[in-house]
C-alpha cells in the first residue's frame, strides 16, 4: 500500500516530538519562618526613646496580612514555620500557658513548629510551673498544646530515656508537598536545653547531638523521596551585617547554629532556619541558606526556592531581606521601629504585595478572648514611675538588672543576690508603669530562692555562669571582673563584697536568687547539688516579677532613675561587629 508523502511527514513529526522531552520547570517554593514569638500574638508597642507617640510592632493579626499577600501572589505555595519559644513570655500567653498562640497560629496555617527550651515552661496543666503533687506531669502543658496544634511539633533530637524514641506529642520530621514539590522538614531542639528551662520538666527527656539526628532523618526523607529538606532549629547564631549574605565576618563563628552547619556534610539540607539567640541571620553557611529574624514578632525571614522535582534537588536559592511586621510605618521606609526612625518622619500605611497590611480579622477573633480576659491585670496603673528607660544587657552590668538584684535583696535581707540576665525578657518602660509591663520584664514563673552557702561556692557560681555559653548574673551586694577575650572558665577573674571585702571560702553567706539557678539552671548545676537541701529555702507565696511590684511601691511614686555603678566589670570587651 502507497502512502501519502503528508502522511509520512506527520508520522516522522509524532516519532520526533515523542522523543524529545522538555525539561520540567523548577517549582518555586516560598519558606516564611518565625521564631522566638515568646507568646507576643498582639504584639507590643514601641515608643521611641525620647518620649512620643508609639507604634504597634508585630502581632499575628497583622502577620496574616503578609502570609496572605504571598500566598495569593505565589499561588499558595508557601510553607509557614517557626523556629521554637513560641509561648512563654507575655501575662496573656502565660496566664493560659500558651492556648492562645496555638489557637492563632491554627487559624495562621503554620506547617510545623520546631519545640523550643521555652516550650516547657509551663510544667504540668495548672498553675504550678513544676510537678509539685503526685499524679502531675512535668509535660502537662506542653502535651495539651500539641493536641491543640494543628501542625506538628518537631524535634529530631529528642528522646525519652525510657525508650531512645520521639514522645508520643511529637515528631521528628514530616514531609509535605507543596505545588508538586516534596518537602521534608526537619526539627531540632538545643542540646542545652535542660540548662535554659525549669530542668525538673525535662528530666524525662534527652537532647541529642543535632548533627547526628539530621543526618539520619535526611537519609530517612530522601529515601521517601524528598525533593528538599528544610531545618527548623531551636539553635541560633548572631548576625550584625545583613547586606552581603555570603560574607560571615560580622558572624559569631561559635554560635550554635554556626557550629552545627559547619559540621554537616554538604547537600544533607537545603535550608537552615534557626532561632533561640534573639538576634539576625541571613547568610549562606557552608552553602546553606540560613536565617533568623527578630524574636517577640518583630519580623519573619523569608526563603525563595526553586525546587528540581526531576533531580530531587533544589536548583536555586534567595535569601529576601527580613521583614517587619508593621501596618504602619515611618513614611520613606520600610521599618516600624522608632528607635531608628528618620527625624521628623511620620507613619503611613505600610503596603505589602501592592495592598495596605491590615489585621485579619479571623487571626483576631482567635486571640480576642485571651486578651479580654486580662485585660484589667495587664493594664492596672502600679503607682510607680521611672524617669527614663530601664535598658537590660546579657553579657554585661545593666540599669534593668541592678533594679532587680536590688529588689530581691532588699526584700529578703539577704548578703547577696544573684538574677540570671536571660530572666529578663523586656526593658521597663519610661513614664508610669502597669502590670503588664513589669510582667514583660519577668514572664517566667520563678520564686525567689534562699540559699545559704559558702564564699567558695559563691565564687564558683560566679564562675560557672561568666563562661560566655549563656548570659551572666546580676548581682548586687558583691562585684565581679571577667575578661572576655578568654574562653570558658578561665573568664572570670575574681569578686569581692559590694564594699571590696573579700569573700571568706569558709563563711556562709545567704544568697538570694530564682529557683531556677537554685535547681541548677544557666551553669549553677554543679555547684548547687553540693549545698544541703535544708541550706535552699523556696518562697513560694509570690513570683519574682510581685517582689519587685512590692519592693518598687516603697518608693511612693518617685520616679526610678536607672543607674551602673561599676557592680560588673569586663575586660576586653569584643568590638562592635
Amino acid at each position: 500500500m502507497k502512502r501519502s508523502f503528508p502522511l509520512v511527514l506527520f508520522l516522522l513529526a509524532a516519532a520526533c516530538t515523542s522523543t524529545v522531552r522538555q525539561p520540567a520547570v523548577p517549582v518555586h517554593v516560598v519558606v516564611v519562618g518565625t521564631t522566638d514569638v515568646h507568646g507576643w500574638f498582639n504584639g507590643h508597642v514601641e515608643t521611641p526613646p525620647g518620649g512620643g507617640e508609639g507604634v504597634l510592632w508585630g502581632g499575628l493579626p497583622s502577620l496574616a496580612s503578609y502570609i496572605e499577600a504571598l500566598r495569593e501572589e505565589n499561588r499558595g505555595r508557601v510553607l509557614l514555620v517557626d523556629s521554637g519559644d513560641m509561648f512563654q513570655g507575655t501575662l496573656e500567653s502565660n496566664m493560659f500557658e500558651g492556648e492562645a498562640v496555638i489557637r492563632g497560629y491554627n487559624v495562621l496555617g503554620y506547617t510545623a513548629a520546631a519545640v523550643g527550651n521555652h516550650e516547657f515552661d509551663f510544667g504540668p496543666v495548672g498553675p504550678d510551673a513544676i510537678a509539685r503533687k503526685a499524679g502531675d506531669d512535668p509535660l502537662g502543658a506542653l502535651k495539651r498544646n500539641a493536641d491543640l496544634a494543628m501542625f506538628p511539633l518537631l524535634s529530631a533530637n529528642m528522646t525519652e530515656k525510657a525508650t531512645g524514641r520521639t514522645p508520643a506529642w511529637a515528631k521528628r520530621y514530616t514531609m509535605v508537598r507543596v505545588g508538586g514539590a516534596r518537602v521534608g522538614i526537619i526539627g531540632l531542639s538545643t542540646p542545652d536545653t535542660p540548662n535554659v528551662t525549669m530542668a525538673v520538666n525535662v528530666a524525662s527527656l534527652d537532647f541529642t547531638d543535632p548533627v547526628a539526628a539530621t543526618l539520619q532523618a535526611a537519609r530517612e526523607l530522601r529515601g521517601a523521596g524528598a525533593d528538599a529538606i528544610v531545618v527548623i532549629a531551636h539553635m541560633g547564631g548572631r548576625c550584625t551585617k545583613m547586606d552581603e549574605p555570603h560574607a560571615l565576618d560580622s558572624c559569631d563563628r561559635n554560635a550554635e547554629a554556626m557550629r552545627y552547619l559547619e559540621n554537616l556534610p554538604a547537600g544533607t539540607i537545603d535550608a537552615f532556619f534557626a532561632g533561640h539567640t534573639h538576634a539576625n541571620m541571613g547568610h549562606y553557611v557552608n552553602g546553606i541558606p540560613t536565617l533568623q529574624g527578630l524574636p517577640m514578632s518583630r519580623e519573619f525571614s523569608t526563603l525563595d526556592l526553586w525546587i528540581d522535582t526531576e533531580q530531587n534537588r533544589v536548583a536555586k536559592s534567595e535569601i529576601r531581606p527580613h521583614t517587619m511586621i508593621c501596618s504602619f510605618v515611618y513614611e520613606g521606609t520600610q521599618h516600624c521601629d522608632p528607635r531608628t526612625a528618620p527625624k521628623g518622619a511620620r507613619l503611613v500605611p505600610r503596603i505589602f504585595g501592592g495592598e495596605p497590611v491590615v489585621a485579619d480579622t479571623r487571626v483576631a477573633q482567635a486571640i480576642d478572648p485571651y486578651l479580654r480576659r486580662v485585660a484589667a491585670k495587664r493594664d492596672e496603673k502600679l503607682g510607680i514611675r521611672t524617669d527614663a528607660l530601664f535598658t537590660r544587657a546579657y553579657s554585661a552590668e545593666s540599669p534593668l538588672g541592678n533594679l532587680i538584684a536590688d529588689a530581691m535583696r532588699r526584700s529578703t535581707g539577704a548578703d547577696v543576690a544573684l538574677m540570671n540576665s536571660g530572666g529578663i525578657r523586656s526593658e521597663l518602660p519610661r513614664g508610669d508603669l502597669t502590670y503588664g509591663d513589669v510582667f514583660a520584664v519577668s514572664p517566667f514563673d520563678n520564686y525567689p530562692a534562699m540559699v545559704i552557702m559558702t564564699g567558695t561556692q559563691l565564687l564558683e557560681v560566679l564562675r560557672n555562669t561568666s563562661t560566655g555559653a549563656r548570659g551572666i548574673m546580676q548581682v548586687s551586694g558583691v562585684k565581679y571582673t571577667f575578661d572576655a577575650s578568654k574562653k570558658g572558665l578561665e573568664r572570670f577573674v575574681g569578686a569581692t563584697l559590694d564594699d571590696g571585702r573579700p569573700i571568706e571560702a569558709e563563711k556562709l553567706y545567704s544568697v538570694i536568687m530564682p529557683d531556677f539557678i537554685a535547681m541548677g539552671g544557666d551553669g549553677s548545676e554543679s555547684v548547687m547539688v553540693t549545698i544541703p537541701k535544708d541550706r535552699v529555702t523556696i518562697f513560694y507565696a509570690s513570683p519574682i516579677r510581685d517582689l519587685l511590684v512590692a519592693e518598687l511601691k516603697k518608693f511612693n511614686g518617685t520616679p526610678l532613675e536607672p543607674k551602673v555603678d561599676g557592680r560588673i566589670t569586663v575586660l576586653n570587651p569584643p568590638a562592635p561587629r
